[in-house]
């Protein structure tokens, strides 16, 4: 098995050079670009490889599709190989392809969805603007002198024991005694592209008053040590406000979608998986 697949890589690196115009039956022409063991690429193909990707205008185009041609022979070699092993015969495999093709089927969806959304209005650029002034006319980068730490799996313990700190030395030990030893160090959030709650819960915090903070996995307490304002121009402004305003339009379609077609569908649950009832 490993002798044959040698050779299939080693026919793939011939067939990038030569685009197969021999020991075939069929030859790549007009809008086949190379044939691997039978199997076409098409410069559609090609073009879809393409399409997702940004070009500066500095790199050679026809360096790019070379390589890209080489990838995609290299792709079918790999998927030949895996199809002789059987695993497009696997359960495994089924799941998930089928996850793949509802995501890709989400996405076209939304696309679509896209294409019917206007496009927002000055006004309503405007009113975004004017009421997210942390976003813009206000946006500051905040400074922290932080303890940066891996959370408990029960997060209930931060909430008892940072609850009544009022100093990075009482948040420290606080933690110390929950058996954290954080990371001390600095930090810096931009108001204008964290999250709208978020940063007006910064904004309002007292001085000197520990915060906690999000870092990914991790969660820090901090202080803001430090207030920077960052200037945005008009221009720049505008477009932010457009694509969140859009953003907003667009997400609001999808859940009336979704919300529609909960309203007319047939949902069984096996018992026991029910949803809980609102509250």
């Amino acid at each position: 098995m490993k002798r044959r697949w040698s050779a299939r890589i080693a026919t793939g690196a011939a067939l990038v050079g030569l685009f197969l115009t021999g020991g075939c039956q069929k030859t790549p022409k007009g809008q086949v670009v190379a044939i691997v063991n039978g199997r076409e690429i098409s410069k559609e193909q090609l073009a879809a490889e393409l399409q997702d990707i940004p070009i500066p205008d500095y790199v050679d185009r026809q360096k790019l599709r070379e390589t890209l041609v080489r990838g995609i022979i290299d792709r079918e070699l790999q998927v030949e190989e895996a199809r002789e092993q059987g695993l497009d015969k696997t359960p495994d495999f089924e799941q998930r392809k089928r996850r793949s093709d509802e995501e890709l089927l989400i996405r076209m969806l939304g696309h679509r969805a896209a294409q019917t959304v206007p496009l927002p209005s000055e006004t309503d650029i405007q009113a975004y603007i004017d009421s997210h002034p942390l976003q813009f006319a206000r946006r500051q980068r905040l400074i922290f002198d932080q303890l940066s730490f891996v959370p408990p799996r029960d997060r209930r313990q931060l909430s008892a024991v940072l609850g009544n700190t009022h100093t990075m030395d009482e948040a420290l030990a606080a933690l110390r005694s929950i058996g954290i030893e954080p990371t001390p160090g600095q930090g810096a959030i931009d108001t204008g592209v964290t999250d709208p709650e978020l940063a007006g819960l910064l904004d309002r915090a007292p001085a000197g008053e520990p915060i906690i903070l999000p870092q990914g996995r991790r969660l820090a307490v901090g202080v803001i040590s430090a207030r920077e304002a960052i200037a945005m121009s008009r221009e720049n402004s505008y477009v932010a406000a457009a694509r969140a305003v859009r953003a907003a339009a667009l997400l609001r379609e999808s859940q009336a979608q979704i919300a529609a077609a909960r309203s007319t569908a047939e949902i069984k649950y096996e018992p026991g998986w029910e949803p809980s009832p609102k509250r």
